[in-house]
């Protein structure tokens, strides 16, 4: 048939088939987007690391030498003004009481006294509140919520002898006392109330019969005094105790005149 294109002929031909495989070849379109995954999750995980160890505080070496190099310092400043600054800032860049303190005696002759009375005086003097929070003074401040430690009152009873001394009694193992009075005074008292006159002067009897010339003596005479005070002021008829000194002063006295 005259004019029928030569198909058989076109489609055997080498180009053209040749072109039919390169299309037939080239199929789907690849999917790039996991390309750029890959390659972002790697650079935000290396970022992250970098912002976390910038974020991390400095390690205590860094922290030690800063502390050791401004001790340094102000052992070679000349001038004390220089020294107080230098030091205040140590108190707060140092990071404990015991770097500071170790620090710090390794120049005894800056200060003038150890290391711990040092800290303990000019941590509780000084008003830069950032001295005061830092590490080393707030491990010895006293909160001031914390009462002040209160100190105890000695308690001392002053009584008269027999022969008209003074005698300091205070309480001890053998001697209890009843608020701030020695308990037997307190029990003369109460026999008074309870026993009027007889309980009274038998209760001053019963110490000047204890008295002599020791501590124990001493006391028992307050004792009896006090008792003929108690009998005085009821109103007791009784005959009154001898009041002569022991070591018998009167009657030496008496003998010379």
């Amino acid at each position: 048939m005259a004019g029928r294109p030569d198909v058989d002929g076109v489609l055997a031909s080498r180009g053209y088939v040749r072109q039919h495989e390169r299309v037939r070849r080239r199929g789907p379109r690849a999917d790039t987007r996991g390309i750029g995954r890959r390659i972002a999750t790697p650079l935000l995980a290396s970022t992250i690391a970098t912002l976390l160890v910038a974020c991390d505080p400095p390690d205590e070496t860094t922290s030690s030498a800063r502390c050791s190099d401004t001790i340094e310092e102000a052992a070679l400043a000349s001038e004390t003004t220089a020294q107080v600054r230098l030091l205040d800032r140590a108190l707060s860049t140092c990071g404990s009481y015991e770097v500071f303190t170790d620090q710090l005696e390794r120049y005894p002759s800056i200060i003038g006294y150890d290391a711990a009375t040092f800290v303990e005086l000019r941590c509780n003097t000084v008003t830069d509140e950032a001295v005061r929070e830092g590490p080393t003074c707030s491990s010895v401040i006293v909160p001031v919520t914390t009462a002040p430690p209160t100190t105890a009152v000695e308690i001392v009873f002053v009584g008269d002898t027999l022969d008209g001394r003074a005698i300091e009694i205070r309480p001890s193992d053998e001697i209890t006392f009843d608020g701030e009075v020695p308990a037997a005074i307190q029990q003369t008292v109460n026999i008074a109330i309870e026993s009027n006159c007889a309980g009274v002067i038998a209760q001053r009897d019963l110490y000047a019969a204890q008295v002599d010339d020791s501590e124990a003596g001493a006391i028992a005479s307050v004792y009896a005094q006090h008792a003929q005070n108690v009998a005085n002021y009821i109103n007791c008829d009784a005959p009154p105790l001898d009041t002569r000194p022991l070591d018998g002063s009167d009657e030496e006295q008496s003998g010379d005149t």
